[in-house]
Protein backbone atom coordinates (compact mmCIF):
# COMPACT_ATOMS: atom_id res chain seq x y z
CA UNK A 1 0.00 0.00 0.00
CA UNK A 2 0.77 3.12 -0.99
CA UNK A 3 2.17 5.81 1.75
CA UNK A 4 -0.65 9.46 1.45
CA UNK A 5 0.44 12.07 -0.49
CA UNK A 6 -0.27 15.40 -1.62
CA UNK A 7 -3.58 16.18 -2.98
CA UNK A 8 -3.28 15.55 -7.06
CA UNK A 9 0.11 13.52 -6.70
CA UNK A 10 0.86 10.27 -5.91
CA UNK A 11 3.93 9.07 -4.40
CA UNK A 12 6.65 6.93 -6.22
CA UNK A 13 7.76 3.87 -5.16
CA UNK A 14 11.56 3.70 -3.94
CA UNK A 15 13.67 1.18 -5.83
CA UNK A 16 13.85 -0.73 -2.59
CA UNK A 17 10.15 -1.50 -1.89
CA UNK A 18 9.78 -1.98 -5.62
CA UNK A 19 8.03 -6.13 -5.88
CA UNK A 20 7.22 -6.66 -9.56
CA UNK A 21 3.47 -6.12 -8.97
CA UNK A 22 3.46 -3.22 -11.79
CA UNK A 23 3.14 -0.35 -9.92
CA UNK A 24 6.60 0.61 -11.52
CA UNK A 25 5.07 1.15 -14.77
CA UNK A 26 1.97 2.83 -13.01
CA UNK A 27 4.74 5.47 -10.89
CA UNK A 28 6.56 6.02 -14.03
CA UNK A 29 3.15 6.91 -16.05
CA UNK A 30 2.56 9.61 -13.22
CA UNK A 31 5.90 11.06 -13.20
CA UNK A 32 5.42 12.02 -16.81
CA UNK A 33 2.12 13.94 -16.96
CA UNK A 34 3.57 16.29 -14.47
CA UNK A 35 4.90 19.51 -15.51
CA UNK A 36 8.45 19.46 -16.16
CA UNK A 37 8.86 22.24 -12.83
CA UNK A 38 7.28 19.48 -10.56
CA UNK A 39 8.96 16.29 -12.31
CA UNK A 40 12.46 17.70 -11.14
CA UNK A 41 11.15 17.88 -7.69
CA UNK A 42 10.98 14.88 -5.40
CA UNK A 43 8.41 12.70 -5.89
CA UNK A 44 7.81 10.64 -2.20
CA UNK A 45 5.91 12.93 -0.27
CA UNK A 46 6.98 13.27 3.35
CA UNK A 47 5.56 11.18 5.96
CA UNK A 48 3.04 13.56 7.84
CA UNK A 49 3.74 13.93 11.06
CA UNK A 50 1.23 15.69 14.15
CA UNK A 51 2.03 18.87 14.84
CA UNK A 52 4.10 19.17 18.05
CA UNK A 53 5.20 21.91 20.46
CA UNK A 54 7.88 24.21 19.80
CA UNK A 55 11.30 22.92 21.74
CA UNK A 56 11.80 25.03 24.51
CA UNK A 57 15.33 27.34 24.53
CA UNK A 58 17.91 26.08 25.65
CA UNK A 59 16.76 22.51 26.31
CA UNK A 60 18.46 19.78 28.51
CA UNK A 61 20.27 17.29 26.55
CA UNK A 62 21.26 13.88 27.00
CA UNK A 63 24.08 13.20 29.97
CA UNK A 64 27.42 12.92 28.50
CA UNK A 65 28.52 8.94 29.34
CA UNK A 66 32.44 9.48 28.00
CA UNK A 67 35.16 9.72 31.23
CA UNK A 68 35.80 13.16 30.15
CA UNK A 69 32.39 14.05 31.70
CA UNK A 70 32.92 11.72 34.77
CA UNK A 71 36.34 13.61 36.09
CA UNK A 72 34.45 16.72 35.19
CA UNK A 73 31.58 15.71 37.74
CA UNK A 74 34.06 14.66 40.24
CA UNK A 75 36.74 17.38 40.57
CA UNK A 76 32.92 19.80 40.67
CA UNK A 77 32.04 17.47 43.42
CA UNK A 78 35.47 17.71 45.12
CA UNK A 79 36.34 21.65 44.80
CA UNK A 80 32.71 21.85 46.14
CA UNK A 81 33.30 19.90 49.19
CA UNK A 82 36.92 21.45 49.16
CA UNK A 83 35.77 24.95 49.16
CA UNK A 84 33.38 24.05 52.40
CA UNK A 85 35.90 22.75 54.44
CA UNK A 86 38.14 25.65 53.42
CA UNK A 87 35.89 28.07 54.68
CA UNK A 88 35.03 26.48 57.84
CA UNK A 89 38.63 26.78 58.64
CA UNK A 90 39.25 29.96 58.22
CA UNK A 91 35.99 31.40 59.59
CA UNK A 92 36.76 29.27 63.32
CA UNK A 93 40.47 30.98 62.53
CA UNK A 94 38.41 34.15 62.82
CA UNK A 95 36.02 34.07 65.61
CA UNK A 96 39.01 32.81 67.69
CA UNK A 97 40.93 36.42 66.78
CA UNK A 98 37.39 38.18 67.14
CA UNK A 99 35.89 36.79 70.32
CA UNK A 100 37.32 34.82 73.66
CA UNK A 101 37.80 31.10 73.74
CA UNK A 102 34.89 29.92 75.61
CA UNK A 103 32.50 31.82 73.20
CA UNK A 104 34.20 29.93 70.44
CA UNK A 105 33.22 27.02 72.19
CA UNK A 106 29.66 27.84 72.59
CA UNK A 107 29.49 28.82 68.99
CA UNK A 108 31.34 25.38 67.83
CA UNK A 109 28.90 23.16 70.40
CA UNK A 110 26.26 24.96 68.01
CA UNK A 111 27.35 24.15 64.73
CA UNK A 112 28.78 20.86 65.07
CA UNK A 113 25.49 19.79 66.38
CA UNK A 114 23.53 20.30 63.91
CA UNK A 115 26.03 19.27 60.91
CA UNK A 116 25.68 16.24 62.77
CA UNK A 117 21.97 16.26 63.09
CA UNK A 118 21.52 16.87 59.16
CA UNK A 119 24.78 14.32 58.48
CA UNK A 120 22.46 11.68 60.11
CA UNK A 121 18.66 12.91 59.59
CA UNK A 122 19.35 12.87 55.67
CA UNK A 123 19.31 9.42 55.51
CA UNK A 124 21.96 9.24 52.35
CA UNK A 125 19.26 10.36 49.95
CA UNK A 126 21.69 12.59 48.18
CA UNK A 127 23.78 9.86 47.20
CA UNK A 128 20.62 7.39 46.40
CA UNK A 129 19.71 9.99 43.87
CA UNK A 130 23.05 9.89 42.25
CA UNK A 131 22.18 6.17 41.44
CA UNK A 132 18.50 6.42 40.67
CA UNK A 133 17.90 10.39 39.33
CA UNK A 134 19.89 9.44 35.61
CA UNK A 135 17.77 6.86 34.27
CA UNK A 136 14.19 7.87 36.17
CA UNK A 137 13.36 9.96 33.30
CA UNK A 138 10.08 11.59 33.86
CA UNK A 139 10.20 10.57 37.29
CA UNK A 140 12.95 12.37 37.73
CA UNK A 141 10.95 15.58 39.22
CA UNK A 142 8.98 12.75 41.13
CA UNK A 143 12.12 11.50 42.88
CA UNK A 144 13.61 15.08 43.61
CA UNK A 145 10.43 16.61 45.38
CA UNK A 146 10.39 13.30 47.20
CA UNK A 147 13.39 13.09 48.86
CA UNK A 148 12.81 16.92 50.22
CA UNK A 149 9.90 15.58 51.79
CA UNK A 150 11.78 12.54 53.86
CA UNK A 151 14.75 14.88 54.54
CA UNK A 152 12.99 18.27 55.56
CA UNK A 153 11.15 16.03 58.42
CA UNK A 154 13.11 13.93 59.52
CA UNK A 155 15.78 16.42 60.11
CA UNK A 156 13.57 18.76 62.27
CA UNK A 157 12.36 15.73 64.18
CA UNK A 158 16.04 14.69 65.13
CA UNK A 159 17.05 18.26 65.55
CA UNK A 160 14.02 19.01 68.16
CA UNK A 161 15.27 15.60 70.06
CA UNK A 162 19.07 16.76 70.11
CA UNK A 163 18.13 19.82 70.99
CA UNK A 164 15.81 18.51 73.72
CA UNK A 165 18.68 16.85 75.62
CA UNK A 166 20.88 19.35 74.90
CA UNK A 167 19.23 22.66 75.92
CA UNK A 168 22.38 24.85 76.15
CA UNK A 169 22.69 25.20 72.36
CA UNK A 170 18.95 26.12 72.54
CA UNK A 171 20.43 29.18 75.16
CA UNK A 172 23.26 29.78 72.39
CA UNK A 173 20.75 30.32 69.41
CA UNK A 174 18.76 32.70 71.01
CA UNK A 175 21.18 35.20 72.67
CA UNK A 176 20.91 36.77 75.83
CA UNK A 177 18.08 38.70 74.51
CA UNK A 178 15.88 36.59 72.64
CA UNK A 179 13.07 33.47 73.72
CA UNK A 180 14.75 30.61 73.73
CA UNK A 181 11.95 29.10 71.27
CA UNK A 182 13.81 31.15 68.34
CA UNK A 183 17.12 28.85 69.11
CA UNK A 184 15.03 25.88 68.90
CA UNK A 185 13.63 27.27 65.42
CA UNK A 186 17.58 28.67 64.17
CA UNK A 187 18.78 25.01 65.72
CA UNK A 188 16.16 23.16 63.56
CA UNK A 189 16.34 25.27 60.86
CA UNK A 190 19.79 25.17 60.49
CA UNK A 191 19.70 21.17 60.44
CA UNK A 192 16.82 20.74 57.85
CA UNK A 193 18.97 23.10 55.43
CA UNK A 194 22.17 21.97 55.64
CA UNK A 195 20.41 18.20 55.18
CA UNK A 196 19.47 19.37 51.90
CA UNK A 197 22.52 20.25 50.81
CA UNK A 198 24.48 17.47 49.19
CA UNK A 199 20.93 16.49 47.66
CA UNK A 200 21.10 19.96 45.60
CA UNK A 201 24.94 19.18 44.36
CA UNK A 202 24.49 15.81 43.68
CA UNK A 203 20.79 16.71 41.32
CA UNK A 204 23.13 19.68 39.87
CA UNK A 205 25.77 17.00 38.71
CA UNK A 206 23.14 14.54 37.27
CA UNK A 207 20.99 16.83 35.38
CA UNK A 208 24.77 18.71 33.79
CA UNK A 209 25.10 21.51 35.64
CA UNK A 210 28.38 20.25 37.93
CA UNK A 211 29.69 23.56 38.26
CA UNK A 212 27.10 25.14 39.59
CA UNK A 213 27.90 23.21 42.85
CA UNK A 214 31.12 24.55 43.85
CA UNK A 215 29.39 27.93 42.39
CA UNK A 216 27.01 28.10 44.98
CA UNK A 217 29.66 26.74 47.86
CA UNK A 218 32.10 30.01 46.73
CA UNK A 219 29.18 32.44 47.29
CA UNK A 220 28.41 30.92 50.66
CA UNK A 221 31.16 30.70 52.05
CA UNK A 222 31.58 34.24 50.54
CA UNK A 223 28.39 35.39 52.16
CA UNK A 224 28.92 33.56 55.44
CA UNK A 225 32.30 34.73 56.57
CA UNK A 226 31.10 38.51 55.81
CA UNK A 227 28.33 37.79 58.16
CA UNK A 228 30.65 36.42 60.78
CA UNK A 229 32.50 39.60 60.57
CA UNK A 230 29.90 41.85 60.37
CA UNK A 231 28.35 40.10 63.65
CA UNK A 232 30.79 37.92 65.19
CA UNK A 233 32.24 41.15 67.46
CA UNK A 234 28.80 42.31 68.67
CA UNK A 235 27.15 39.24 68.70
CA UNK A 236 29.46 37.00 70.03
CA UNK A 237 28.18 32.86 69.53
CA UNK A 238 25.08 34.45 68.41
CA UNK A 239 26.69 35.97 65.22
CA UNK A 240 28.67 32.81 64.95
CA UNK A 241 25.18 30.97 64.71
CA UNK A 242 23.24 33.58 62.48
CA UNK A 243 26.86 33.60 59.96
CA UNK A 244 25.32 30.13 59.20
CA UNK A 245 21.98 29.94 59.81
CA UNK A 246 20.96 33.15 57.42
CA UNK A 247 23.04 32.08 54.55
CA UNK A 248 21.84 28.25 54.52
CA UNK A 249 18.44 29.28 54.76
CA UNK A 250 18.08 31.30 51.86
CA UNK A 251 20.67 28.82 49.79
CA UNK A 252 18.34 25.74 50.95
CA UNK A 253 15.09 27.83 49.19
CA UNK A 254 16.85 28.93 46.35
CA UNK A 255 18.57 25.73 45.66
CA UNK A 256 16.03 23.81 45.50
CA UNK A 257 13.61 25.97 43.28
CA UNK A 258 16.78 26.03 40.78
CA UNK A 259 17.60 22.40 40.76
CA UNK A 260 13.72 21.52 40.34
CA UNK A 261 13.29 23.78 37.77
CA UNK A 262 16.59 21.82 35.84
CA UNK A 263 15.29 18.37 37.29
CA UNK A 264 12.21 18.90 35.48
CA UNK A 265 14.32 19.96 31.86
CA UNK A 266 15.73 17.39 33.14
CA UNK A 267 13.09 15.14 32.73
CA UNK A 268 11.62 15.40 29.31
CA UNK A 269 15.10 14.52 27.78
CA UNK A 270 12.96 10.91 27.44
CA UNK A 271 8.81 9.79 27.41
CA UNK A 272 9.89 6.92 29.65
CA UNK A 273 9.62 7.01 33.39
CA UNK A 274 11.10 4.93 35.99
CA UNK A 275 11.28 4.74 40.16
CA UNK A 276 13.13 2.96 42.68
CA UNK A 277 11.27 -0.04 44.13
CA UNK A 278 10.82 0.26 47.79
CA UNK A 279 13.00 -2.88 48.33
CA UNK A 280 15.17 -1.55 46.22
CA UNK A 281 15.34 1.96 47.98
CA UNK A 282 15.67 0.51 51.57
CA UNK A 283 18.16 -2.00 50.39
CA UNK A 284 20.58 0.90 49.41
CA UNK A 285 19.52 3.37 51.76
CA UNK A 286 19.76 1.08 54.82
CA UNK A 287 23.39 0.13 55.19
CA UNK A 288 24.87 3.14 53.58
CA UNK A 289 22.49 5.45 56.10
CA UNK A 290 24.67 3.54 58.93
CA UNK A 291 27.53 4.47 57.36
CA UNK A 292 26.82 7.52 56.80
CA UNK A 293 26.46 7.83 60.39
CA UNK A 294 29.96 6.95 60.79
CA UNK A 295 31.29 9.72 58.42
CA UNK A 296 29.47 11.91 59.93
CA UNK A 297 31.11 10.39 63.70
CA UNK A 298 34.69 10.62 62.06
CA UNK A 299 34.15 13.86 60.71
CA UNK A 300 32.80 15.91 63.72
CA UNK A 301 33.32 13.89 67.03
CA UNK A 302 37.06 13.40 66.66
CA UNK A 303 38.51 16.53 67.44
CA UNK A 304 35.76 16.80 70.60
CA UNK A 305 37.17 13.51 72.37
CA UNK A 306 40.26 14.44 71.85
CA UNK A 307 40.10 17.78 73.45
CA UNK A 308 37.71 16.38 76.73
CA UNK A 309 40.71 13.70 76.82
CA UNK A 310 43.46 15.37 76.76
CA UNK A 311 42.71 19.83 77.09
CA UNK A 312 41.46 22.79 75.11
CA UNK A 313 45.16 23.89 74.31
CA UNK A 314 46.17 20.11 72.60
CA UNK A 315 42.70 19.72 71.21
CA UNK A 316 42.47 22.79 69.70
CA UNK A 317 45.96 22.28 67.78
CA UNK A 318 44.66 18.88 67.05
CA UNK A 319 41.63 20.03 65.43
CA UNK A 320 43.90 22.40 63.21
CA UNK A 321 45.57 19.33 61.87
CA UNK A 322 42.46 17.38 61.85
CA UNK A 323 40.43 19.59 59.84
CA UNK A 324 43.19 19.82 57.18
CA UNK A 325 43.27 16.40 56.91
CA UNK A 326 39.47 16.21 56.47
CA UNK A 327 39.62 18.84 53.73
CA UNK A 328 41.32 16.04 51.68
CA UNK A 329 39.48 12.98 52.46
CA UNK A 330 35.78 15.38 52.23
CA UNK A 331 36.98 16.29 48.60
CA UNK A 332 38.11 12.54 47.64
CA UNK A 333 34.76 11.22 48.50
CA UNK A 334 33.22 13.89 46.75
CA UNK A 335 35.16 13.24 43.65
CA UNK A 336 34.24 9.41 43.92
CA UNK A 337 30.40 10.24 44.17
CA UNK A 338 30.25 11.08 40.39
CA UNK A 339 31.17 7.26 39.58
CA UNK A 340 27.41 6.51 40.52
CA UNK A 341 25.71 8.39 37.79
CA UNK A 342 29.08 7.20 35.45
CA UNK A 343 28.13 3.69 35.83
CA UNK A 344 24.27 4.61 36.02
CA UNK A 345 25.02 6.35 32.68
CA UNK A 346 27.14 3.46 31.02
CA UNK A 347 27.00 0.08 32.90
CA UNK A 348 28.31 -2.01 30.32
CA UNK A 349 31.88 -0.53 30.86
CA UNK A 350 32.20 -0.66 34.67
CA UNK A 351 35.11 -2.29 34.80
CA UNK A 352 37.15 0.63 32.56
CA UNK A 353 35.35 3.64 34.45
CA UNK A 354 36.73 1.62 37.66
CA UNK A 355 39.81 1.85 36.91
CA UNK A 356 39.91 4.97 35.68
CA UNK A 357 38.53 6.49 38.48
CA UNK A 358 41.25 5.12 40.40
CA UNK A 359 43.57 6.45 38.52
CA UNK A 360 42.02 10.33 38.25
CA UNK A 361 41.62 9.81 41.98
CA UNK A 362 45.43 9.25 42.56
CA UNK A 363 46.75 11.76 40.11
CA UNK A 364 44.64 14.63 41.58
CA UNK A 365 45.00 13.99 45.30
CA UNK A 366 48.36 12.75 46.01
CA UNK A 367 49.95 15.55 45.22
CA UNK A 368 48.03 17.10 47.52
CA UNK A 369 49.01 14.75 50.38
CA UNK A 370 52.82 15.02 49.36
CA UNK A 371 52.97 18.96 49.44
CA UNK A 372 51.04 19.04 52.50
CA UNK A 373 53.84 16.88 54.41
CA UNK A 374 56.49 19.00 53.32
CA UNK A 375 54.29 22.15 54.27
CA UNK A 376 53.08 20.96 57.28
CA UNK A 377 54.60 23.40 59.39
CA UNK A 378 54.35 26.50 57.49
CA UNK A 379 50.29 25.69 57.08
CA UNK A 380 49.98 25.82 60.84
CA UNK A 381 51.87 28.14 61.48
CA UNK A 382 49.15 30.84 60.16
CA UNK A 383 47.21 29.97 63.44
CA UNK A 384 49.92 30.66 65.65
CA UNK A 385 52.96 28.76 67.48
CA UNK A 386 50.62 26.89 69.27
CA UNK A 387 49.15 25.58 66.44
CA UNK A 388 52.64 25.11 64.51
CA UNK A 389 53.78 22.34 67.32
CA UNK A 390 51.34 20.03 65.71
CA UNK A 391 53.26 19.64 62.05
CA UNK A 392 54.57 16.24 63.30
CA UNK A 393 50.97 14.85 63.85
CA UNK A 394 49.97 16.38 60.87
CA UNK A 395 52.39 14.86 58.47
CA UNK A 396 51.75 11.65 60.49
CA UNK A 397 48.20 12.12 59.71
CA UNK A 398 48.70 12.93 55.68
CA UNK A 399 51.06 9.88 55.66
CA UNK A 400 47.52 7.73 56.51
CA UNK A 401 45.82 9.34 53.77
CA UNK A 402 47.61 7.63 51.37
CA UNK A 403 45.98 4.18 51.69
CA UNK A 404 42.85 6.24 52.79
CA UNK A 405 42.60 7.10 49.05
CA UNK A 406 42.34 3.65 48.25
CA UNK A 407 39.33 2.84 50.91
CA UNK A 408 37.68 5.93 49.46
CA UNK A 409 38.07 4.71 46.13
CA UNK A 410 36.69 1.45 46.88
CA UNK A 411 33.67 3.04 48.89
CA UNK A 412 32.52 4.82 46.06
CA UNK A 413 33.31 1.67 43.98
CA UNK A 414 30.53 -0.05 46.15
CA UNK A 415 28.58 2.98 46.78
CA UNK A 416 28.11 2.41 42.64
CA UNK A 417 27.57 -0.90 42.02
CA UNK A 418 24.97 -0.25 44.87
CA UNK A 419 26.73 -2.97 47.43
CA UNK A 420 25.32 -1.20 50.48
CA UNK A 421 26.13 -3.62 52.94
CA UNK A 422 29.74 -4.01 51.94
CA UNK A 423 29.82 0.05 51.95
CA UNK A 424 28.39 0.52 55.34
CA UNK A 425 31.17 -2.25 56.38
CA UNK A 426 34.34 -0.97 55.35
CA UNK A 427 32.86 2.63 56.21
CA UNK A 428 31.93 1.56 59.70
CA UNK A 429 35.59 -0.63 60.29
CA UNK A 430 37.78 2.35 58.89
CA UNK A 431 35.54 4.47 61.59
CA UNK A 432 35.37 2.57 64.73
CA UNK A 433 39.11 1.88 64.57
CA UNK A 434 39.92 5.55 64.39
CA UNK A 435 37.45 6.00 67.28
CA UNK A 436 38.84 3.29 68.73
CA UNK A 437 42.79 5.01 68.33
CA UNK A 438 41.56 8.37 69.75
CA UNK A 439 39.73 6.24 72.95
CA UNK A 440 42.05 4.12 74.30
CA UNK A 441 45.34 4.49 72.89
CA UNK A 442 47.66 5.36 76.37
CA UNK A 443 49.18 8.26 76.60
CA UNK A 444 50.16 10.01 79.45
CA UNK A 445 51.19 13.88 80.06
CA UNK A 446 54.87 14.46 80.75
CA UNK A 447 54.00 17.46 83.13
CA UNK A 448 50.93 16.66 85.37
CA UNK A 449 50.79 20.22 86.07
CA UNK A 450 51.20 21.95 82.38
CA UNK A 451 48.75 19.26 81.41
CA UNK A 452 49.00 17.59 77.64
CA UNK A 453 51.58 19.46 74.94
CA UNK A 454 50.26 19.02 71.10
CA UNK A 455 53.49 17.03 70.77
CA UNK A 456 52.44 13.92 73.07
CA UNK A 457 49.33 12.96 70.57
CA UNK A 458 51.34 12.12 67.92
CA UNK A 459 50.17 7.93 69.09
CA UNK A 460 46.81 9.50 67.69
CA UNK A 461 48.74 10.53 64.77
CA UNK A 462 50.24 6.58 64.13
CA UNK A 463 47.05 4.84 65.28
CA UNK A 464 45.28 6.83 62.47
CA UNK A 465 47.98 5.60 59.80
CA UNK A 466 47.92 2.10 61.10
CA UNK A 467 44.31 1.71 61.32
CA UNK A 468 43.69 3.41 57.43
CA UNK A 469 46.76 0.37 56.29
CA UNK A 470 44.49 -2.12 58.08
CA UNK A 471 41.42 -1.57 56.31
CA UNK A 472 43.30 -0.94 52.74
CA UNK A 473 44.89 -4.17 52.81
CA UNK A 474 40.94 -5.79 53.13
CA UNK A 475 40.38 -3.29 50.21
CA UNK A 476 42.68 -4.66 48.07
CA UNK A 477 41.76 -8.09 48.34
CA UNK A 478 38.43 -7.10 48.19
CA UNK A 479 38.99 -5.67 45.28
CA UNK A 480 41.40 -8.41 43.52
CA UNK A 481 38.10 -10.58 44.39
CA UNK A 482 35.71 -8.76 42.26
CA UNK A 483 37.76 -8.28 39.22
CA UNK A 484 38.17 -12.35 39.36
CA UNK A 485 34.23 -12.85 40.42
CA UNK A 486 32.94 -10.24 37.60
CA UNK A 487 31.59 -6.44 37.93
CA UNK A 488 28.02 -7.52 37.10
CA UNK A 489 27.19 -3.87 37.14
CA UNK A 490 24.50 -3.50 34.50
CA UNK A 491 22.04 -6.26 36.25
CA UNK A 492 22.92 -4.01 39.82
CA UNK A 493 22.96 -0.38 38.74
CA UNK A 494 20.06 -0.63 36.10
CA UNK A 495 16.51 -2.20 35.85
CA UNK A 496 16.21 -4.78 32.88
CA UNK A 497 12.59 -2.94 31.27
CA UNK A 498 12.15 0.20 33.18
CA UNK A 499 8.94 1.35 33.95
CA UNK A 500 6.63 3.57 35.76
CA UNK A 501 7.40 3.73 39.32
Amino acid sequence: MSRPGTPGRSPATPASQRDGDGLDDESDLLTQRLPLVLATEPTVAPKPTAPSAPPEPDSATAPDASGKAALSDGLALSISGAVGSVAGLVSWLIAARMMPQESVGYATAFVSAFLLVAGTAQLNLDAGNMIWLPKSGRRATTLFWRSHAVIVPACVLVGLVYVWFVPSLAETGSGPHWPVWIGVALFVLAAAGWGLWGLHDYTLVVVGKPWWAPGRSIAFAVVRIGLLLALGVSLGPLGVVLSWVIPIAIWAVGSAVVAGYLTRRFSRITDEGWLPARSEVVGFLAPTTIAHWGTVLLFNQVTVIVIQRFGPGAGAAFFMAWQAVMVIDIAAQRFMQSLSAQLARDPGNAREHIAASRKRLFVIFLPMVVVGILLADLGLQIFGPGYAEAGDVLRLLLIGMVPRLLISHELGVLQALNEGMAFARLQLASTLLVIAVVVFVPITAADQQAGFQVTELWPLAIGYTAAQLACAAVVLVMARRRHLDGIGTASRTAPEQPGVG
